[in-house]
């Protein structure tokens, strides 16, 4: 049977039970495919089902014509536009984005949305306007909160399962850099993360300073392409039960450390 003569609105219905990158792929096997791969029926599919619920709550597009904006888009517009320019959500605490590959949800709680000890301690950390960062990158958030000087390193985060996207395996990062007079951050941390019903979360050693001479085992930073770091904390399944995750990372080691710009902890699906 040849496909391509079926009905468009039916290639597009066969197209949106695939996925994104497929879409893409197939929107070049033929003129007729590539209207149906790029038909709202196929796209509306990929995105989060709530997803204009978010972008009407979101606090980045300045006012509620500019979430008509974005909503008048097609679909795949807005698919893409999700994946590539954040959006700032809950009072501006988190912001929302989508995975390009999956469609999944992605969020990142800002600095302020942690639990930092001392964080609120003026002779621990400073809380940094982003405007006023002397660093390459740049924050999504109008702040980051920068480590003066700490002997008991300790940061955390919550999030509710119900926000992100079921049936899919996240990883959680912490999102920073470090600025150049930072002091003792090649000292191991503890990373670790669980459900709030669980006793104790899988942890394992994280490095937060790159290129740390003598790592034995553990997690190391990567640059991300928005040129912070990134360190994982863990990773965990996101079922059909709600509930609510804990992301940790402690370092009580050594003497004061200094020198750490906090951006977020971000989840992801991996």
């Amino acid at each position: 049977m040849d496909v391509t003569a079926l009905p468009e609105e039916c290639i597009a219905t066969i197209i949106s039970f695939t996925s994104p990158r497929d879409a893409c792929r197939n929107s070049l096997a033929s003129r007729s495919f590539g209207s149906a791969a790029g038909s709202d029926l196929v796209w509306k599919r990929f995105l989060p089902p709530d997803y204009q619920q978010i972008i009407s709550e979101s606090v980045s597009s300045g006012s509620s014509s500019s979430s008509s904006s974005l909503n008048n888009l097609s679909k795949k517009d807005i698919y893409f536009h999700l994946c590539h320019n954040p959006i700032l959500i809950g009072n501006g605490n988190r912001s929302f984005t989508i995975d390009k590959l999956s469609g999944k949800k992605c969020y990142m709680l800002r600095a302020r949305e942690l639990s930092i000890t001392w964080g609120d301690s003026p002779e621990y950390w400073k809380w940094i306007p982003s405007a006023k960062l002397p660093i390459s990158a740049q924050s999504r958030f109008s702040e980051v909160a920068y480590l003066l000087e700490v002997c008991w390193l300790e940061i955390g985060g919550r999030i509710e399962t119900k926000i992100l996207s079921p049936n899919t395996r996240y990883g959680a990062y912490l999102i920073y850099t470090i600025k150049g007079d930072f002091h003792l951050l090649y000292i191991p941390a503890k990373v670790s993360i669980r459900f709030e019903d669980e006793n104790e979360g899988n942890g394992t050693i994280a490095y937060l300073q790159p290129d740390t001479p003598e790592v034995v085992d553990g997690q190391v930073p990567r640059r991300r392409e928005d040129m912070w770091f990134e360190i994982e904390i863990g990773e965990f399944f996101n079922g059909q039960v709600d509930s609510l995750v804990e992301m940790h990372l402690i370092c009580t080691a050594g003497d004061w450390k200094s020198g750490l710009v906090v951006h977020g902890i971000e989840l992801r699906p991996k």
